[in-house]
């Protein structure tokens, strides 16, 4: 079972191999909605959790049991996810670079945000932050799944060359695929040390 230290080295180093991929996939990838989405794959789902994993080892806090900044930080970070994708609020970030910016840094920030309390919990209480993980990762999903079987573009309006509806399965196949597994990974690492923690109260 993973120490709280090997959990997050765990997750760092998903993080790291999840990013690698992401700037590999973008240097091929040609479509510019499908490259947003690996930006903002690799800030939310890669950065994000390995600049919180180093905040928290480096600058530690006693935030382990505030349930309500977990629920805040879950809460903004979604907000802002499904704010900044909405076909209006997208064709106006990816005409202006400046909004554009501004998009992906305040997804970043709101990923650290949630990032840090997921992995501040202590071992005794990790059941929010798996809920959580796996809650955000399910509309995460579902968002995913949008962009691959809905019947048009979505992003056609106000997109010029950019509204394909083939880039835009690829955006949403490539989401699919990688948010998950970084969700997925994290809440398994915590299930681990969550389980460590009960036997080791059981053997005392």
């Amino acid at each position: 079972m993973p120490t709280p230290v090997q959990s997050l080295r765990i997750i760092e180093w998903a993080a790291i191999a999840g990013l690698a991929l992401l700037t590999l996939s973008y240097i091929t990838l040609a479509g510019h909605l499908s490259r947003h989405m690996i930006l903002h794959i690799a800030l939310m789902n890669g950065a994000a959790p390995l600049l919180a994993a180093r905040l928290i080892r480096y600058y530690p806090t006693q935030v382990s049991q505030n349930h309500w900044h977990l629920l805040i930080a879950a809460t903004a970070q979604l907000a802002l996810f499904f704010t900044w994708h909405s076909p209006p609020v997208m064709a106006l970030a990816m005409h202006n670079l400046v909004l554009g910016v501004v998009m992906q840094l305040s997804l970043l920030f709101a990923a650290i945000w949630f990032w840090k309390c997921i992995l501040s919990y202590e071992a005794g209480s990790l059941w929010p932050p798996i809920i959580a993980l796996l809650l955000t990762g399910k509309l995460y999903c579902l968002f995913a799944v949008l962009l691959i079987f809905a019947p048009r573009p979505l992003y056609a309006a106000g997109m010029a060359g950019h509204g394909s509806h083939t880039d835009q399965q690829l955006a949403g196949l490539l989401m699919v695929t990688a948010c998950p597994i970084i969700y997925i990974l994290a809440a398994a690492v915590l299930v681990a040390r969550w389980l460590q923690h009960l036997r080791e109260q059981k053997a005392y």
